[in-house]
């Protein structure tokens, strides 16, 4: 059995969507992040970190979201994330560029746009966010590129890079970065939005109230 410990953002999101789209059963646990859950000596077992998200499966339990994707797919033998050495780098460096370059910026931004303001921290940093828009712009060009080809992130089909890569670029409307701009990206948004495992995690993995 698998529980995901987390709260409803992009690093919790892609392991659920990694799961979902597998199949597997799991269990959500929300972490109460005002209430400090993720230091309590419970959860440090869990994570030593004291971060969100946090993977246990059976007696096993792991942090690193991208790491949890990974993980999932490989013990579930999945074609998400091909054996075939060649696929599975393209795999790794598309999760590896979402979450060290356009993930991180379009992360950053949903912190200043978002965030701030429903933790009551402050109105957003003008530098950071023309700083976060500054790469984006430049970082989401060659996605846009590369999406032309197959529409997917590595071959023809989904894998784990299209998920992890949702979880991010799915901020766009939030953090009001226009897609419209960028049609390749826009259609293959569209039709990960559509997956019903997407629709599944997000039923589970959600703010209450």
């Amino acid at each position: 059995m698998y529980r995901l410990y987390g709260i409803p953002t992009q690093n919790t999101l892609k392991v659920g969507y990694v799961l979902d789209a597998i199949g597997v059963d799991y269990e959500y646990q929300a972490v109460d992040l005002a209430k400090k859950e993720q230091k309590t000596e419970a959860f440090l077992k869990v994570n030593p970190i004291g971060k969100v998200p946090a993977l246990k499966h059976n007696d096993f339990s792991m942090f690193e979201s991208g790491a949890m994707c990974r993980y999932i797919a490989n013990v579930e033998k999945s074609d998400l994330y091909p054996e075939d050495a060649k696929l599975r780098a393209q795999n790794d460096q598309w999760i590896d560029f979402m979450g060290h370059h356009l993930g991180r910026w379009l992360s950053t931004l949903f912190f200043e746009r978002v965030l701030r303001k429903a933790l009551g921290i402050g109105e957003p940093d003008p530098s950071k966010v023309d700083e976060a828009l500054g790469f984006i712009d430049q970082q989401i060009a060659p996605v846009e590129t590369h999406l032309s080809k197959t529409g997917y992130f590595v071959g023809s089909s989904l894998s784990v890079a299209d998920l992890v890569a949702f979880s991010y670029i799915e901020q766009a409307e939030a953090v009001q970065f226009d897609l419209s701009k960028h049609p390749n990206i826009s259609k293959w948004h569209s039709k990960i939005s559509a997956l019903e495992s997407v629709k599944k995690t997000k039923s589970k993995i959600k703010f209450n109230g």
